[in-house]
């Protein structure tokens, strides 16, 4: 079945958790039902999962981290009738009089963009994403999934996990992080394909001897920075990316990545809408059945098909009428010598509607003036930063995003404060 680190769950296992699950009534009697899960043990995780599944009960798996007061507010406001909390003896009934729920799987957004919200997805539809993801990823069928992100998330769940095992393979989930322990078991693993976030793989491209490489990757939720995937590029054999959101699962695959930003031909089930021209992305429109996703993401097809990412929305910053996309910013100044991380964001503007605003981290004190000067050499008067503030460390969610929505409304904020004293 699957490898949790050093450990492996053979059928057996499986059967054995099946057997435990049958005898509470409470997981048993699961048709209709929202279980909210937080397990400790990944593989009685996934062995629940799939239970539930089978059995026509909903799930919503929680990361094992989250203590015992949040996940019993993120049940509640995933209205689920129970709560199995680290392991399933500890079962707390939530809503027992709220009416049956449809089947599937519910998960909540990032929160990039803001508050995080509630996905609920059908067990048909998962199985018509992993059906159309596994066509697409054929080059996979001989290699083993090693996956590093959460299964309580969808790129690790579906992505990882089921479609491995709609593959007839074994994934193998690493929850022991430590890059050290990761890099062993790749190279016990043969022909790895390693499901990881754009940190991790930061920090594992820097550990690799100069003589090693990675052999295949998988990356998604954030869009690399240009060095950094110029180094990933160089260390790996197969460099693939997948693009996705919360509402419609995987939307495109890349098998042959060549930019940071490629992400790839859209899966077979989908109707993917964008625009036919860099100079001009528009809204990634993503619809399937009588189903329709606006993303609020801005992307373009190019000549080959290829689905290109360019910003969020939200994200945009409108400098007197002027698009400035942020990753576009960042990838100039992580070519700064020094600096190490950078994240450019937007607040208002008196006269040019939205300024653009920086904050970096660098190996050593840079003047506001010095970078100023030189970023005056290597990007276009509207897209110069105005705010400019070394920090040493830029926080980040759990998937490698940065919430730039929240990075304003602090400036906003503060801006308000300051006006207030005065």
């Amino acid at each position: 079945m699957m490898y949790v680190n050093d450990e492996f769950y053979d059928n057996q296992q499986f059967g054995e958790f099946y057997r435990q699950f049958d005898a509470k009534p409470e997981i048993r009697h699961c048709r209709g039902r929202r279980l909210a899960i937080c397990l400790s043990n990944t593989a009685q995780t996934t062995a629940l999962v799939l239970y539930l599944r089978e059995r026509g009960g909903s799930v919503v798996p929680l990361h094992p981290t989250m203590p015992l007061e949040a996940a019993r507010r993120a049940a509640s406001n995933a209205e689920s009738h129970i709560l199995i909390y680290d392991d399933i003896d500890h079962i707390e009934i939530l809503h027992p009089t709220s009416g049956t729920v449809p089947a599937g799987l519910v998960q909540f957004s990032s929160g990039s963009t803001g508050e995080p919200k509630r996905i609920e997805r059908s067990w048909e539809d998962i199985d018509e994403e992993i059906k159309h993801y596994n066509a697409a990823l054929q080059q996979a069928k001989d290699m083993t999934p090693v996956v590093t992100c959460p299964i309580t998330h969808s790129y690790g769940l579906l992505c990882g996990v089921l479609s491995t095992f709609k593959r007839g393979q074994q994934p193998m989930v690493l929850t022991e992080l430590n890059p050290k322990y990761v890099l062993r078991k790749l190279r016990q693993t043969p022909n790895a394909l390693l499901y990881s976030s754009p940190t991790m793989l930061n920090v594992l491209t820097k550990l690799l001897p100069a003589n090693e490489s990675l052999y295949a990757v998988m990356t998604s939720g954030s869009v690399l920075p240009a060095p950094q995937f110029k180094e990933l590029s160089q260390k790996t054999q197969f460099l693939f990316q997948q693009y996705g959101c919360s509402e419609a699962g995987c939307i495109a695959v890349n098998l042959n990545t060549q930019s940071a930003n490629g992400m790839g031909q859209p899966l077979g089930h989908l109707t993917v809408k964008a625009s036919g021209n860099s100079d001009m992305p528009s809204e990634i429109v993503v619809s399937t059945g009588q189903k329709q996703v606006a993303t609020q993401d801005l992307g373009y097809f190019d000549n080959q098909g290829v689905l290109h990412f360019i910003s969020r929305l939200d994200d945009t910053i409108n400098v007197a009428g002027i698009n400035v996309y942020p990753q576009e910013v960042e990838d100039i100044l992580l070519t700064y010598p020094e600096i190490t991380d950078a994240v450019v964001f937007k607040k208002p503007d008196q006269f040019a509607g939205e300024r653009v605003c920086l904050k970096f981290v660098a190996d050593k004190t840079i003047s506001q003036q010095i970078l100023r000067d030189w970023c005056a050499q290597k990007l276009s008067p509207y897209q110069l930063p105005v705010d400019i503030e070394q920090v040493e460390v830029i926080n980040k969610l759990a998937n490698g995003k940065v919430n730039r929505r929240l990075l304003a409304q602090e400036q906003i904020d503060l801006m308000q404060k300051v006006s207030q004293s005065a």
